[in-house]
């Protein structure tokens, strides 16, 4: 059982980026983390909009006008469709976002393990 949890620990710290790439890999860290924060706005403005969008034509179907019954049911449809629509959009932003920060946690613990590793090889070097 011990061999097999060695093989593994020596599997998890193979794909961690060396020790010497510290500073290249912090960056592109960030870099990264940067771009899923721009995404995340971006998902965030489109849901807002399209939710805004369909109230305000649920708000004109209320005053027909000019419209009729035909217009009206028209304009009432296509609200219930903007809101159907900015409800997925703010499901996948929701989920993207629990995603990212999921990330994040993942990145600064790797960023920690790297730090340590440097750490304990210029303390035995």
């Amino acid at each position: 059982m011990a061999n097999q949890n060695d093989t593994l620990r020596e599997r998890l710290l193979s794909r961690l980026p060396q020790p010497e790439n510290l500073a290249a890999y912090r960056e592109e860290t960030s870099t990264l983390l940067a771009k899923h924060a721009r995404a995340l706005r971006w998902d965030k403005i489109s849901m807002n909009t399209l939710l805004f969008l369909a109230f305000l034509l649920f708000l004109w179907s209320g005053h027909p006008g000019r419209l009729g019954a035909l217009g009206t049911q028209s304009f009432r449809f296509g609200a219930a469709l903007l809101y159907f629509v900015g409800a997925m959009v703010g499901v996948r932003y929701w989920i993207y976002k629990s995603q990212v920060a999921t990330l994040k946690e993942i990145k600064q613990v790797q960023l920690q393990i790297l730090e340590l590793q440097a750490k304990f090889e210029k303390s035995e070097g």
